[in-house]
């Protein structure tokens, strides 16, 4: 056995160790919050898929508010607007919210107890907390160029609210593009939270019945100006043709130094080949009205795939990061950034 070797063993029993401890004190504070979380719980589903659905909101969307609202309590990233959103959100229980994950947080602040899944890792690295590390990564990508762009475009960037934690002291044109029932909803709970929200521009868009390159135009899009699209998981649920043709439409409005940041997810986590939880995921979407309806074949060279459909789409890819690429993980999720041909 070299050095290194029984170096390490020691360290993983002390590791193993606290973890024990950290779920032994943890385990009477969950039973503690069993019943308020079982309340919540209906509470939350409640409001997410009834109340929700007949608002006409996108199940989908409101996801990433709730793992925004993870990150806070769980000091990964603190975001006091997402908090104070929810707090007003129609569509989610801040109270449920704190049922069902407050046993979690109380352990996380006593004696650093924290679940896989709410961790902020390197992508590379991660599988159960893809979710939360993929809102960390548009965050460094918006980070890295808030700088530079003299223009900001979300389409179908649903409820979170990342735009706002960005632009506060900076020069930026900042356009939202998402359907008329959620723009409202949105645009309503920002007022009654006391956010401030001016500085972005809502447009409604009508996407079976009007070209949203149009709405953008017209509500003061300029195409000389470097811009940084940011088209998080929305593809997911659109017609292959649809993700070409958007994509297209946006590599056509770039100007030079413009980026546009899009991520994938393969067919093989499509068809629950990866993760069973991942279908029962979808199938819930599914009963919320949204279909998963697009991904790519990764299963060979995911990089070399992702590049050739960006190309086809007159995108040439700049950065590309795979997700669980150095923890064996078979390709199932990646998040680039692209410019035009």
């Amino acid at each position: 056995m070299t050095h290194s070797k029984a170096k390490k063993q020691p360290q993983g029993i002390i590791l193993n160790l606290i973890r024990f401890f950290q779920i032994a004190l943890y385990i009477p504070i969950q039973i503690i919050f069993i019943p308020f979380a079982f309340i919540g719980l209906i509470l939350g589903i409640y409001k997410e898929m009834r109340i929700g659905k007949k608002m006409g909101i996108s199940f989908s969307a409101i996801k990433t508010l709730q793992y925004r609202w993870s990150g806070h309590y769980f000091n990964v990233r603190l975001d006091s607007l997402s908090v104070a959103f929810i707090k007003k959100f129609p569509c989610e229980s801040h109270f449920g919210l704190w049922s069902i994950l407050g046993a979690l947080v109380i352990s996380k602040r006593l004696f650093g107890f924290t679940p896989s899944a709410i961790k902020l890792v390197e992508p590379e690295k991660t599988f159960d907390a893809t979710a939360i590390t993929r809102l960390g990564v548009f965050d460094r990508i918006v980070d890295k160029h808030i700088h530079e762009i003299e223009q900001l475009v979300l389409p179908g960037v649903g409820f979170d609210l990342i735009a706002l934690n960005y632009i506060k002291n900076e020069k930026i044109k900042v356009f939202e593009l998402d359907q008329v029932n959620t723009l409202n909803v949105k645009v309503d709970t920002l007022r009654k939270a006391g956010i401030e929200h001016d500085t972005i521009s809502f447009i409604p868009v009508d996407y079976e019945n009007e070209s949203w390159t149009e709405k953008l135009l017209e509500a003061g899009f300029d195409k000389s100006k470097k811009t940084l699209f940011l088209w998080q998981s929305v593809s997911l649920f659109l017609e292959p043709e649809m993700v070409r043709d958007s994509l297209r439409k946006m590599a056509d409005l770039c100007s030079e130094g413009s980026v546009i940041a899009q991520d994938f997810y393969s067919k093989a986590f499509l068809s629950g080949e990866i993760s069973k939880m991942a279908i029962k995921q979808f199938k819930i979407f599914e009963k919320q009205g949204e279909t998963t309806k697009f991904a790519l074949e990764m299963s060979e060279d995911p990089e070399l795939a992702v590049g050739k459909f960006l190309k086809d789409c007159g995108l040439k890819m700049k950065e590309y990061i795979q997700f669980g690429k150095e923890i064996g993980i078979k390709p199932f999720y990646c998040i680039v950034e692209a410019e035009k041909l």
